[in-house]
């Protein structure tokens, strides 16, 4: 399953956030890609992730969560996957 994590950073947070990702100490294994901040307001970002299902999401996400105020997940599917349900319709 993939997966769209929209999340704004907590920034009291940011620098402890900054040195676990540094140090390698949250698994980004399911992080596809890199994330992508917004440029009107950077503590804004979005990336896509992958898991099994959504239970696995969250058990990897949850160390993640922490360092945000705000969290949106959307499932989200391929742009083929999404071509072959409109030709469905």
């Amino acid at each position: 399953m993939l997966f769209q994590v929209k999340v704004r950073v907590n920034l009291a947070k940011m620098a402890e956030f900054g040195q676990k990702l540094q140090k390698g100490e949250l698994d980004r294994r399911c992080i596809r890609g890199e994330t992508h901040c917004l440029k009107n307001d950077p503590a804004v970002g979005f990336s896509i992730w992958e898991a099994e299902n959504r239970d696995a999401f969250d058990s990897t996400f949850a160390a993640w969560r922490i360092y945000y105020d705000e969290v949106e997940i959307n499932e989200v599917i391929t742009p083929v996957e999404a071509m072959n349900r409109l030709f469905q319709r």
